[in-house]
């Protein structure tokens, strides 16, 4: 996966934190709800996420429900809610290295934290059998989706890890259980990865960290352009945002990464007009941020994102979307 890049410094983001908090009168935070470790029934849990929601909801703010949180960024479960609270976020599918991390912070907080499996790299045929047990083992014990998966295309030497990509769609196609997917930057992984799910329609995939590519020159194609077509081939198919900061005002790169923003900072025309178009399709996630980023991307993504789009797109890529392809049901008002 590409580094993330550093955040803005952070007398920046205290100042924008201290201009947010002066608009606005401050939600209340959801319910932590701690429990015993223990097992809890999908159904209860879902029950649970629900109600913080509702909660949310009732106080006027727009929640969010971040797809991709790294519980590894963390030292405990419990900054990770602390963080949660701070930034405005309901709910967050969580992932790590650790499958019983995942199982216990889930335990520990059940109606803030959404498990998937263990995030990990597809390695070849030698691990594929393994690895899909493994993921099968945990979707069996209660996990939501599959965590974010790594993986090169066949043209890059692995064609193994490939094929591994193809028994990871297959197991979420079955399952009914999302995936998430870290996409190579390279025409000949798309393609490889349009050939999978043309194999696998049922399947729902999670392309993360959308509107940003890390090495630009290669690969000149990608662009809100590109989204827009896959967006409209393949129903499944869902893209986490990107959070880090837009480019400073006065900064004009000579390659541009972080699609989303134009130079100077300002939410980009075409990805503000493909974000209202195919809001079904765009969600939150947080990457790998920790507690240093967590609250200022969170806020830069309501400030920068949210408020530029209607409320009905915003309401979408904020939660409903994620509400919707993680429970499997439309939320009833």
């Amino acid at each position: 996966m590409p580094r993330l890049i550093a955040l803005a410094p952070p007398l920046l983001i205290g100042a924008l934190l201290a201009a947010a908090g002066a608009n606005e009168a401050k939600p209340p935070a959801p319910p932590q709800s701690k429990a015993p470790e223990g097992p809890t029934s999908r159904e209860a849990r879902i029950r649970l996420y629900e109600r913080t929601l509702r909660g949310r909801l009732a106080g006027g703010a727009l929640p969010l429900i971040d797809m991709e949180a790294a519980l590894d960024a963390w030292r405990s479960p419990a900054r990770l809610i602390e963080g949660m609270n701070r930034a405005g976020v309901a709910l967050a599918a969580v992932s790590a290295r650790s499958g019983e991390a995942i199982r216990k912070a889930a335990a520990r907080h059940p109606a803030r934290l959404i498990p998937l499996t263990a995030s990990g790299v597809l390695k070849g045929r030698a691990d594929a059998a393994g690895q899909m047990a493994g993921l099968g083992r945990q979707l069996g014990g209660g996990a939501f989706g599959i965590g974010r998966i790594a993986w090169r295309a066949a043209s890059s030497g692995d064609a193994g890890a490939g094929e591994a990509l193809a028994g990871v769609l297959r197991l979420a196609d079955e399952a009914g259980a999302p995936a998430w997917v870290a996409q190579p930057e390279d025409d000949d992984a798309l393609a490889r990865l349009e050939r999978l799910l043309r194999a696998a329609p049922g399947a729902g995939i999670v392309w993360t960290r959308a509107g940003r590519v890390e090495n630009p020159d290669a690969w000149p194609g990608y662009g809100h352009g590109l989204l827009r077509a896959l967006s409209l081939r393949y129903a499944g198919l869902f893209f986490t945002l990107a959070q880090e900061p837009p480019p400073a005002p006065g900064e004009t790169p000579a390659a541009r990464k972080n699609h989303l923003f134009d130079p100077g900072g300002a939410l980009s025309l075409e990805w503000r007009a493909l974000l209202e178009a195919r809001a079904g399709h765009f969600m939150v996630g947080s990457g790998a941020a920790g507690p240093a980023a967590y609250a200022g991307r969170a806020l830069l993504f309501r400030q920068k994102i949210l408020s530029k789009l209607s409320r009905a797109a915003a309401a979408r890529i904020a939660w409903r979307n994620a509400w919707r392809l993680l429970t499997r049901r439309a939320w009833k008002p």
